[in-house]
């Protein structure tokens, strides 16, 4: 349902509601000033004869009111609503009219309701000082309902056009209201898959600004994704043309030793060429993993990375050193790993503990790829710092600077089996745990190698 129709429902079921409130308002207002009304007309009536009285109640002949002359012209009036009795201190009847013979001689003084020949009378008796005079005036209550609905009946026809009015003016608001929205919505429809341009915010209302940002944002999360897609891709193709032309190389060496050597070179040439593919292979195997690892690095976020609780260093450290326990035995390498004093915690931290893992094993492993053989590898995980030292030929100040990079191997050519990956990876998982990485040349007290430390990144 979309947040017009919403809008527009919820208004359409309120307002007849408010309308139906009103309009019981408006009938108890008018029911209680008609009552008022007709309560001050049947004092001042009582109030008028008493004046017109004489003060002996015998010189007055009981006297009833007879009916109009027939064809008297009354008007609208109805003389069957209202009544008027005069009595006198003996109980007597003086003074009556037609209806006012069916009130009770002895009505209390004041206002009292009361059924008379199954009618309901709204009836006033004004009793004199002396107790000489009693005078009731009644009216027929329907009379006063029925002219309550009249009243109420000619409003709520207008009352009705208005409510017609207030819908469709409530109709125009919301679509007015909801503009900006549609505009918005348009806009966004017209956009080509890799427009990722933030929406305007200038001409949205201020309640809707921070959704427009926070839509702005992810547009801005998605590019930045993407840009890293286009890039891994680009490089993935471009670094993966030199692994694949040696191979082609290679299998076409492999292939002219069979045609133009002898049979003792043919050999020789041939177990040649099948190490040479056995090394293109392996290469391109890890370039590959590499590429994948880096992929899947890279799409994870911040709040996913963060997830599994207290990182156990211990079982980290055991993973990645299991991980590289071929290379360490095929390059005769020392691993020394140190960890705080007891009681002390190495490196607290939360996060996924098989993306740290991948980030030691991929630091090890670049120190026993670069180190040589008989390299001599510590990881020191102290309280506030993961160090890693390594005996190999270190680096410049300008190959420093640009590790990290990715596909950048800034090791000879010797060594240079490596992908140039491995430290992108590094610094892409230690960003998601909130760590920085740091490259340094070896410490004074040792001539080569090289120090990387992971430290978490103060605010």
């Amino acid at each position: 349902m979309t947040l017009r129709r919403r809008l527009l429902l919820l208004l359409l079921a309120t307002a007849p509601l408010l309308w139906l409130a009103m309009l019981l308002l408006t009938l108890l207002v008018t029911r209680k000033e008609f009552d008022e009304l007709y309560d001050t007309r049947q004092v001042k009536l009582a109030q008028q004869l008493l004046v017109l009285l004489p003060d002996d109640p015998a010189a007055l002949p009981t006297r009833i009111a007879p009916l109009p002359n027939p064809g008297t012209d009354l008007g609208a009036a109805d003389l069957d609503d209202m009544a008027v009795r005069v009595t006198a201190v003996n109980g007597v009847l003086l003074l009556a009219d037609r209806e006012g013979q069916r009130l009770p001689p002895d009505a209390p003084p004041g206002f009292q309701t009361m059924d008379i020949g199954g009618e309901e009378w709204r009836v006033y008796t004004l009793v004199t000082a002396d107790g000489r005079w009693r005078i009731s005036v009644g009216q027929l209550t329907e009379e006063r309902a029925e002219l309550t609905w009249d009243v109420l009946a000619s409003q709520s026809m207008t009352m009705l056009l208005g409510l017609a009015l207030l819908v469709a003016g409530m109709a125009w608001a919301v679509r007015s209201a909801l503009q900006p929205v549609e505009r918005m919505r348009h806009a966004l429809l017209a956009r080509s898959a890799d427009d990722l341009r933030p929406v305007q915010v200038a001409q949205i209302p201020a309640d809707l600004q921070p959704l427009v940002q926070s839509v702005n944002t992810l547009l801005a999360r998605v590019g930045e994704l993407l840009a890293h897609e286009r890039q891994l891709v680009a490089d993935a193709a471009h670094e993966l043309r030199t692994p694949l032309a040696a191979l082609r190389a290679q299998w076409e060496a492999a292939q002219a030793a069979d045609a133009n050597t002898g049979s003792a070179d043919r050999t020789m040439a041939r177990e040649h060429a099948v190490r040479q593919v056995g090394f293109g292979i392996e290469r391109l195997t890890r370039l590959v993993n590499q590429l994948l690892a880096l992929a899947r690095v890279e799409g994870e976020s911040g709040a996913q990375a963060a997830r599994g609780g207290p990182v156990d260093w211990q079982r980290v450290v055991q993973d990645a050193l299991s991980d590289c326990l071929p290379q360490i035995g095929a390059t005769r390498a020392e691993i020394d790993v140190r960890w705080p004093p007891a009681g002390t915690s190495p490196l607290p931290l939360e996060g996924n503990e098989a993306l740290l893992t991948t980030l030691l094993r991929n630091l090890i492993d670049n120190a026993l790829r670069y180190g040589g053989t008989g390299t001599q590898v510590r990881v020191e995980i102290g309280a506030d710092a993961l160090v890693i030292d390594d005996t190999g030929p270190g680096a410049s100040a300008a190959v420093l600077a640009r590790m990290g990079d990715r596909f950048y191997r800034g090791a000879p050519a010797s060594a240079a089996s490596g992908s140039g990956l491995g430290l992108s990876i590094v610094k892409r998982i230690a960003r998601l745990h909130g760590l920085e990485v740091a490259l340094q040349s070896p410490p004074p007290e040792q001539p080569r190698g090289l120090r990387v430390t992971l430290r978490r990144v103060v605010s």
